[in-house]
């Protein structure tokens, strides 16, 4: 999260040292500079024309500046962006102080294929042909709380946006990986967003939610793309011995934090068990290190567009929901409010913090190695590098879990 960014635009490279967006594989990337709107126009038309390959990100500095153009203007110019490059755009120059217009703004971007719900900057999928409408908040203005679509507003607000199957399939533990499996897999943004990137990966979901399937499946997905939405409980060791016939060379699992915290000791010690049988490498999101008895009864996530739209979300924690010191189970909702009513979107009962030492000491039982990615080498690294664990950023951020049955160097 801290590199930072680099350019293979030697013309530019000098104006860009001093960045420090947050970025992943910088050395890989691409960034071009605009400082004009002529040179913005420009730059793009080169493209259009395939004069010029795509960069990953354009970054509008300067005078080229967004929040100066008329709504239709703005639009058509985002459309372009949006086929012009690989992930996104970068517009820290905007300084808008209506309401009104601020959420305009917002909302021609969401509806012409980018969100800014990552770190990152505007981002889109990579590549993605398909521009995708990430507006929530109009709907919300037309028909209040109840028209809110509660998988967006998730994603807006608990989504992870900023690490993605490039970050791990690249690492030199994960080589070959070609399969990526995503059990408890919800709205599937892993699965979904990576497989623009390696459109001949296999993708295989696996959830309970049918209404979440349905969310995935409406999505548009590149033809030709090898996947499946399973409906099947991740417990069953059929499904994974059906994950094993799906393989086709060598496969990574991943769960996100908001949901394997949702088992018991007993049922995530099976899954630890049964999935890395038949995976090569099963990883779990986990929260920063810290105690549960720390969290805030009431965590304000509300964003910059639902304050100008009029609501606010918070994760609140239901009657006797606080953490249990001993078991670190908790309760709580995802919340959306305004001043006339509030809606749950999500309710989590029963949701214990598996903390990264609990991991350890059932991946020790399992007989199981254990890593975790270090966010800066970009590599996973063994829990038990103390130099490694010390450099790296688990305390403050969330970091990743990689358990497998392989011998690891």
């Amino acid at each position: 999260m801290s590199a930072n960014e680099r350019t293979t635009d030697t013309a530019t490279a000098a104006n860009t040292k001093a960045e420090a967006t947050p970025s992943h594989r910088d050395d890989r990337q691409v960034t071009r500079i605009a400082r004009t709107m002529e040179a913005l126009d420009k730059r793009l038309t080169a493209i259009e024309a395939g004069k010029d390959a795509k960069p990953d990100w354009i970054h509008l500095q300067a005078a080229c500046r967004l929040d100066k153009l008329k709504n239709k203007d703005l639009a058509r110019t985002v459309q372009r962006l949006h086929h012009c490059v690989l992930r996104g755009f970068k517009a820290n120059n905007i300084k808008i102080k209506k309401r009104k217009e601020r959420r305009k703004y917002w909302t021609t971007i969401a509806q012409n294929g980018f969100h800014d719900f990552s770190d990152l900057g505007w981002m889109k999928c990579y590549d993605s042909p398909f521009v995708e409408n990430y507006d929530y908040v109009t709907p919300y203005l037309e028909g209040g709380i109840d028209a809110l679509d509660p998988y967006l507003v998730y994603s807006s607000v608990l989504g992870s946006h900023d690490y993605g199957v490039e970050d791990f399939v690249t690492t030199k533990l994960c080589a070959g990986v070609d399969t990526i499996v995503e059990p408890m897999s919800g709205t599937a943004e892993f699965c979904y967003q990576g497989h623009f990137r390696y459109p001949d990966f296999r993708y295989l979901m696996i959830d309970l939610d049918e209404d979440a399937r349905d969310h995935v499946e409406a999505k548009p997905w590149l033809e030709g793309t090898e996947r499946q939405y399973v409906i099947a409980d991740v417990l069953d060791e059929e499904i994974w011995q059906r994950v094993k016939s799906f393989t086709a060379s060598k496969s990574l699992s991943y769960i996100g934090k908001q949901s394997h915290h949702l088992f018991d000791a007993k049922q995530l010690f099976r899954m630890l068990e049964v999935a890395t049988k038949h995976v090569d490498y099963f990883m779990l999101e986990t929260p920063q290190i810290s105690l549960p008895s720390d969290m805030d009864s009431i965590d304000e996530l509300t964003r910059p567009e639902m304050e100008d739209a009029g609501f606010e979300v918070d994760l609140i924690d239901e009657d006797h929901g606080a953490p249990n010191p001993f078991t670190n189970k908790m309760a709580f909702r995802l919340e959306a409010s305004n001043k006339n009513k509030e809606r749950t979107l999500f309710e989590y009962h029963d949701w214990t913090v598996w903390s990264q030492p609990m991991l350890c000491a059932m991946a020790r039982l399992l007989d199981l190695s254990v890593v975790f990615f270090h966010s800066d080498d970009e590599e996973f690294a063994s829990v038990h590098n103390e130099d490694a664990v010390e450099e790296s950023d688990c305390l403050d951020n969330v970091t990743f879990m990689l358990f497998t049955r392989h011998p690891i160097d």
